[in-house]
């Protein structure tokens, strides 16, 4: 079963970063509900991968073609690290 959170509206207003964070780490959904109505949702957006920051990098290449820039995702090190961080939190949401 998924991760649900039914809270009302004043404790939303008042734990509203504890609230996002949650929903962030644990991939779940927070209901708010006023009245005993569920009046809005909160659900994970999607998450950025690797394949998609190197399609954003090849659009900028593009258009700053001839001129001096610095990729970080270019260094071989940085690319190692952030894979490796990735699979991190990969195997520690599955948990």
């Amino acid at each position: 079963m998924a991760n649900i959170k039914i809270v009302s509206a004043t404790e939303a207003r008042n734990k509203w970063f504890e609230l996002l964070n949650w929903v962030n780490v644990y991939n779940g959904e927070v209901m708010i509900k006023k009245r005993n109505r569920i009046v809005a949702k909160i659900f994970p957006g999607e998450k950025p991968v690797i394949e998609d920051v190197d399609e954003v990098l090849e659009k900028m290449k593009g258009r700053l073609k001839g001129k001096n820039f610095y990729f970080p995702y270019e260094d071989q090190k940085i690319i190692d690290r952030e894979k490796k961080y990735l699979k991190n939190i990969r195997l520690w949401r599955m948990k």
